[in-house]
């Protein structure tokens, strides 16, 4: 193994992508790590006109869409059956929940199942990581200009610029702006972003600065239909809340999130074999809201809903951290190790202030029928915010026994410090956690290898409780086995795993009553997935995956044991392909997509289901070179579904999928 100091992340040929180098932390092939890994490469992004992060991860089995807070552009899904709480930018954890994200920055997704916090301490899922990695500066120069119009007056113009300075310079900008009116009655967004990037290229240094500025400015601030067992009579385009004007004296729902992330990261090459990596990025993201959040928990069966409307509220997440590694090969006893060392301290700090409320009843199915709202208003005092300090040591050796055979064992040892603030008191507690997993991977030919893993992590639950107390860390445990294939000269790749994955101290949210956050005691998940990326021909292109999740509560002191983990169908699938016939026919492309899920459990406790779907996309483009024309229709057959909120709003909100849509895309490449 060389290691190099160039931090141009390798792109990937089409669909096939062979290295996850930002979330792995290695150079390595995917081939060689006993792990479920999965990456979707831009061009998917591209072919399937991806413009929403929710869209991201609907090519990976196991994983789910879960609605994002209030209709912003954060991140939230469902891996193995449970919720992410959090995500990865560039190897860096961010808060989902504010920290939003404009998939034109977007160079591909990388997802590992199953706890990682050998790599990443104890902040994320435990039933999987997503980490996305931003577009990097080329040693080549590039530009082009993209212009999308879809029905419900979308529009949508971006552009990629990058240019060669000299002497090792190079520079990009990618920018978006969007203004959609959505499906929905009243509903509608702004949307802009920007994101420069520079790096330099020396002998042996290389330097990277990466900086993201998204501002998401909506007209309401939506959490869409109340999670209730009568919720297929209700219509899916109708708004749930306070518009400007409803009240006299009450403002109308809305939402501003502005986000900001700077990134830099520097490699050096110490020797042929070793070589240094030092990284820190620091966020910043702030929401101002007024909004109105359904109270099911008064839900009496009869067509009238009360909902608490929260006024002026104002949340903050702010966090930065620095990572240092050390990576390597070495011999002993002719034996190969590859090895990674590091280090890293990270801070976040979530928080809001408590906002002026009242409530009022609506009536279901007559949107004009409301009551008027209670008086007086309840004034908003104080703020409560959550800190979480993490210092964290880890070590990991992928050890090379033959040319066949190879182990992979790695340690992680935090510390950390978790603090719960309000205007009024404060409580903090400290905690030690050491996660690891030790895997091997047999490979049996060139074409095929079986791999297992074990592996425990631990995520504290930074957010605090109704009084401000600090909630033990979360743990998770996962056996897994499988195998991956590789055909047509790695072409085309293919892996099945098997698993079963137990998490402990659960954070969610309480059932009756939407504010409080309580601990859950064991859940379970276990499952087979396949997933399939690559090319079967030149011209034919493939992506799909299928998974059989079977998670459920297993003891507990609030749900019902054998109770159903909720948005989490048993069955769930997709294939999305494109072909180009070429010849007479040079330039043109046609593709499609088929996207299906059984019924799963809408709450927790369970009390009713949403229905299984299958859903079709279509697309056809023409490629001329510098010009590309390209036309698609999502959710052909106007089929209607829904999914869950993330965990701390699934049993109160449930979001209703577009309705046909239809997408016009003009490209022109500088």
């Amino acid at each position: 193994m060389t290691v190099t100091g160039a931090p141009a992340y390798p792109e990937s040929s089409g669909y096939t992508t062979n290295r996850a180098n930002s979330l792995t932390r290695t150079d390595l092939p995917l081939s060689d790590i006993p792990a479920s890994i999965q990456v979707v490469p831009h061009e998917v992004l591209r072919d399937r006109a991806v413009t929403q992060p929710g869209q991201l991860l609907e090519n990976v089995s196991g994983v789910q869409t879960e609605a994002s807070y209030g209709g912003n552009h954060g991140m939230f899904f469902n891996i193995r059956g449970f919720t992410t709480h959090s995500s990865s930018r560039d190897g860096f954890q961010y808060n989902g929940n504010l920290v939003t994200r404009d998939v034109q920055n977007i160079e591909r997704i990388e997802v590992m199942k199953g706890p990682s916090g050998t790599l990443y301490g104890g902040v994320g899922s435990l039933g999987g990581q997503v980490n996305t990695v931003s577009k990097r500066p080329l040693y080549y120069n590039y530009g082009a200009i993209n212009l999308l119009w879809g029905n419900y007056q979308q529009w949508r113009p971006t552009f990629d610029i990058n240019r060669v300075l000299g002497k090792g310079f190079s520079v990009r900008l990618n920018g978006a702006y969007e203004n959609n009116g959505t499906f929905r009655d009243g509903g509608g967004f702004e949307s802009y972003s920007l994101a420069p990037a520079i790096s330099w290229q020396g002998e042996k240094t290389s330097v990277t600065l990466l900086a993201e500025y998204n501002r998401f400015d909506q007209d309401l601030f939506d959490f869409g239909l109340p999670n209730l067992p009568n919720f297929r009579h209700l219509s899916r385009t109708r708004y749930f809340g306070l518009r400007k004007g409803d009240y006299p004296d009450l403002p109308g729902d809305s939402g501003l999130n502005e986000t900001y992330v700077g990134t830099a990261i520097l490699h050096h090459q110490l020797s042929q074999t070793w070589g240094l990596r030092i990284a820190t990025q620091y966020h910043r993201a702030t929401q101002d809201s007024t909004q109105s959040f359904p109270d099911n928990y008064l839900y009496t069966g009869d067509n009238k809903l009360h909902f608490t409307h929260y006024m002026n509220g104002h949340e903050w997440s702010r966090g930065h951290a620095v990572q240092a590694e050390l990576r390597g090969q070495v011999y002993t006893w002719n034996f190969e190790h590859n090895l990674l060392f590091g280090t890293e301290y990270r801070k976040i700090v979530n928080g809001f202030n408590n906002t002026d409320q009242t409530s009022f009843v609506l009536d279901l199915f007559d949107p004009g029928m409301r009551s008027a709202h209670h008086e007086p208003i309840i004034p908003g005092e104080g703020y409560n915010e959550g800190r979480g300090d993490d210092i964290g040591i880890y070590a990991q050796d992928l050890l090379t026994l033959t040319s066949a055979v190879k182990l992979l064992a790695g340690l992680r040892l935090d510390r950390f410090h978790n603090e719960a603030k309000s205007s009024d008191y404060t409580n903090s507690a400290n905690q030690m956690a050491l996660s690891w997993q030790v895997g091997a991977v047999w490979e049996l030919n060139p074409t095929a290898a079986l791999f297992t893993r074990v592996g425990r992590s631990h995520s504290p639950n930074i957010t605090r409780s109704i009084d401000a107390s600090v909630f033990n860390a979360e743990v998770g445990t996962q056996k897994e086995i499988g195998a991956k294939f590789n055909f047509f000269d790695r072409r085309l790749n293919a892996t099945l795993a098997a698993y079963k994955l137990t998490r402990r101290h659960i954070l969610t949210s309480d059932p009756n009553d939407p504010l409080r956050n309580i601990l859950a005691g064991r859940q379970s998940s276990h499952g087979f997935e396949l997933d399939v990326s690559g090319e079967l021909t030149r011209r034919w292109k493939v992506i799909a995956s299928y998974a059989y999740t079977h998670a459920e509560v297993k003891a507990d002191g609030f749900f019902p044991v054998g109770d159903k983990l909720p948005d989490v169908p048993r069955h769930s699938g997709n294939l999305w392909t494109t072909y180009e016939p070429g010849g007479v026919l040079q330039g043109l492309g046609v593709g499609g997509g088929i996207y299906a899920a059984s019924s799963r459990q809408a709450t927790l406790p369970n009390s009713h289901k949403l229905g299984a779907y299958v859903r079709m996309d279509t697309t056809a483009y023409y490629d001329t070179g510098n010009w590309h024309a390209q036309f698609n229709v999502n959710n052909l057959f106007d089929t209607k579904y829904y999914y869950g909120g993330a965990s701390g709003v699934y049993n109160y909100t449930l979001i209703p999928n577009p309705p046909r849509t239809f997408l016009l895309t003009l490209s022109y490449r500088l």
